[in-house]
């Protein structure tokens, strides 16, 4: 028999005195320009916190090349002078530690943005999501945690959202409508987040189309991005359990933790011409009550 050699692992643990909050640096690729190349192209952090970077989405929606660098400012992968093609979800392994009041670099070879035809003034959907987590020592942010012990027990919470013939993407012209604040309660008990599917009522497949955007705000009112996230991006959602999610959707990680009696507060931007409407939606807030014991 030949030499078989252990390889050891140890549960991922934030580091002593620190916490980390999920977060997602998103970069705005709507206003560049078709079939050009952009090089060296920052995402600055917002000088709060460290960004550990774990994986990257939207790549393919506004360029077929793509190349960035480590927080060293070396090529962390791929042909520097050409990129590399992108899937839907690229995991970053090992995860990149990028420091405070610094930023990400990448490089776009070939821009090509993904849009929704809407009239003479299409919807760009040329979005790249950078997801991963803020570390703050644990004395420079206020999260909430469940201040009792408990044990717990799968909940979820079904939301509708129905996008109607007022919710268009653009108000008038090339003017964008404002986000939509919406609310939904929590029970009595602490509720522990961990996923969200998105489908339309009666639908045997979960939403793969960018129809919306969501601004997801914790129980402290932090919000979850720098700008909106583009909603296959965190659409758990699966076909059956074989089927993984359109983008391989595990987010917000690590979890979000509400009290109970609380609200989680979310924005909705609509990407939809107003053509496409009314439509409606089902979010469902999956995770975990925290039953005292």
């Amino acid at each position: 028999m030949p030499n078989m050699t252990t390889i050891q692992t140890q549960p991922y643990i934030t580091p002593p005195g620190k916490i980390d909050f999920p977060f997602t640096y998103v970069f705005d690729g709507t206003g560049l320009t078709d079939g050009q190349a952009y090089q060296d192209i920052q995402v600055p952090l917002q000088g709060d916190s460290d960004f550990i970077l774990r994986h990257i989405c939207g790549v393919n929606s506004v360029s077929t090349k793509f190349s960035y660098k480590n927080p060293s400012r070396e090529y962390a992968m791929g042909n520097i002078s050409t990129g590399v093609t992108f899937p839907n979800n690229w995991p970053v392994l090992p995860e990149k530690l990028y420091a405070i009041n610094r930023a990400i670099y990448f490089n776009l070879y070939d821009v090509s943005r993904a849009f929704t035809a809407c009239g003479g003034t299409p919807i760009y959907n040329s979005y790249i999501g950078f997801f991963g987590v803020k570390r703050f020592d644990k004395s420079a942010i206020d999260l909430y945690d469940t201040q009792y012990d408990y044990r717990v027990l799968p909940q979820a919470y079904s939301y509708s959202l129905t996008l109607s013939v007022s919710n268009p993407h653009f108000s008038a012209g090339t003017d964008v409508n404002p986000p939509l604040r919406q609310y939904q309660a929590m029970d009595r008990y602490d509720f522990q987040l961990l996923s969200i599917e998105i489908a339309q009522p009666g639908s045997t497949t979960p939403l793969t189309t960018n129809d919306f955007m969501i601004t997801l705000y914790d129980s402290k009112n932090h919000q979850l991005s720098n700008l909106p996230l583009k909603a296959p991006w965190i659409n758990f959602a699966r076909n059956s359990p074989s089927a993984a999610p359109s983008h391989q959707a595990v987010w917000p990680t690590p979890p979000i933790v509400y009290p109970g009696g609380s609200t989680i507060i979310f924005d909705i931007t609509s990407q939809l011409c107003s053509t496409s409407l009314p439509q409606s939606y089902n979010i469902v807030f999956n995770g975990l009550w925290r039953i005292p014991v």
